[in-house]
């Protein structure tokens, strides 16, 4: 039986759109603006409804569900069309991108008006899951393409950043079941 000596190592080569250096800061201003907002909308609602875990969870969920579909509501159209190149239901279910971004404001609603309940917290996960698996597939299949998180009045390339962001919606999601 042959040894192989596998000392040197190269380097994994990383898809082109998950690869930091095909992308600027410049490329993710609208998406920086936008969490700029959703977290000084969430100090604002925080001042006014009481500093605890629970009213910043609300909030930081509000917030982006309500931002987020705003701007898909802008170009509904446009967000349908690169909503159904990623997302796992949009691609069987066109339907389901012409729905999504008004699911998303009745999750906003839901968490600014402070609605606790098991079932808002499940949809959100069963959401922001589907979400997450969408984008590693097609992103694991090396495609540069633009996210549909933000419609597309803002332009956002789909990255980690976006695995990151639904990521931490399902992870908080997950702690607002355990408060």
């Amino acid at each position: 039986m042959a040894h192989h000596n596998h000392t040197h190592h190269e380097p994994a080569e990383l898809s082109p759109a998950l690869d930091p250096r095909n992308h600027s800061i410049k490329d993710y201003i609208p998406l920086i603006v936008v969490v700029g907002f959703i977290l000084l909308s969430s100090v604002i609602y925080v001042v006014l409804v009481g500093n605890t875990l629970l009213a910043w969870l609300n909030a930081i969920m509000g917030f982006f569900f309500l931002y987020f579909a705003l701007f898909k509501l802008i170009d509904l159209p446009g967000f349908v069309e690169g909503y159904h190149e990623y997302d796992l239901i949009a691609r069987k279910i066109k339907a389901w991108g012409w729905v999504y971004p008004f699911i998303e404001v009745a999750l906003a609603s839901l968490y600014l008006l402070a609605v606790t309940n098991l079932w808002l917290y499940i949809i959100t996960i069963i959401i922001t899951a589907i979400n997450v698996l969408g984008v590693s597939i097609k992103l694991a299949k090396k495609e540069k393409f633009m996210c549909a998180c933000l419609g597309t009045v803002l332009k956002v390339p789909l990255t980690t950043v976006t695995l990151i962001e639904y990521g931490l919606m399902g992870a908080m999601a997950v702690v607002m079941l355990f408060l």
